[in-house]
């Protein structure tokens, strides 16, 4: 008896991010950049030091622009997606401590037993207790439709483990998208002040690069954190199912799904 699963989808593209780092070294290029005849700049006191402000995360949230709010809301749901799949994903969850030992306990004839099993996994909202009262609902039919029944069982509870993961996987690549957006959209502005005032206006040159790099810096930072606990869950999602495997053909072989034919007609022939 195996419970199948899907293969995961593979790995974020990388154009967006290789599109982002061109755009970093064209902004660089702009702001280095010093306009034609202009004469050198003089040399700068040493023996003075002018303290640099330090930005906060708030500030530079402010001088992020447009598209650093369909970021911020990424991050949000992002988050909550990752706390809800760690509560669903808890062993305790999907395989109950102790849950074979009881079902053992009161399942031990599959002629008189079977409702009492039922009504054990009925009350156990677990996977596990769902894809083992499937078999025990079809075994009077024979271990052959038993085994198809825990199959089809398993596999639909396997794909509720991995609800949320598709639209986890989706947050990475639009806040990759929007980081990109975001940096385009600095980008232009600080072309359009150095087409205009020339690039040697840091001051107004600073408002486009700001934007720009932070929606860069939100965008992939968003991705790589989705990346990381994505394939976490997605680990622990093919081991738990590796575990319901190999719990389900343990308590089949205990009970006497895995009897032989002749004695499997004899146990069920009067169910």
């Amino acid at each position: 008896m195996r419970i199948s699963l899907k293969p995961p989808r593979r790995g974020f593209h990388l154009p967006p991010v290789l599109i982002v780092l061109a755009a970093i070294l064209l902004i660089r290029a702009v702001v280095i950049a010093a306009p034609d005849g202009a004469a050198p700049a003089p040399a700068q006191d040493t023996t003075t030091s002018t303290e640099i402000p330090k930005l906060s995360p708030i500030d530079l949230f402010w001088k992020a622009g447009l598209f650093i709010w369909p970021l911020a809301a990424c991050s949000v749901l992002s988050v909550a997606i990752i706390i809800e799949r760690f509560l669903a994903l808890r062993r305790s969850r999907v395989i109950p401590p102790g849950f074979f030992q009881g079902l053992k306990r009161i399942y031990q004839d599959p002629r008189e037993d079977r409702e009492r099993g039922l009504d054990y996994c009925d009350k156990h909202d677990a996977p596990i207790a769902r894809v083992v009262a499937a078999g025990i609902r079809r075994f009077p039919r024979g271990y052959v439709a038993a085994e198809k029944a825990i199959e089809d069982a398993g596999g639909n509870e396997a794909l509720k483990l991995r609800q949320n993961m598709r639209f986890l996987y989706s947050m990475g690549s639009v806040a990759t998208l929007l980081g990109l957006i975001g940096t385009i959209a600095g980008m232009i502005k600080a072309f359009q002040v150095a087409s205009v005032m020339g690039p040697g206006h840091a001051d107004k040159l600073s408002e486009g690069i700001y934007e720009a790099m932070v929606n860069t810096f939100a965008g992939l930072a968003v991705a790589i954190v989705v990346t990381v606990f994505y394939y976490l869950f997605i680990g622990r999602i093919e081991k738990l199912v590796a575990e319901m495997n190999d719990a389900v053909n343990e308590f089949g072989r205990d009970v006497g799904f895995d009897a032989s034919p002749d004695t499997e007609v004899a146990a069920t022939a009067t169910l």
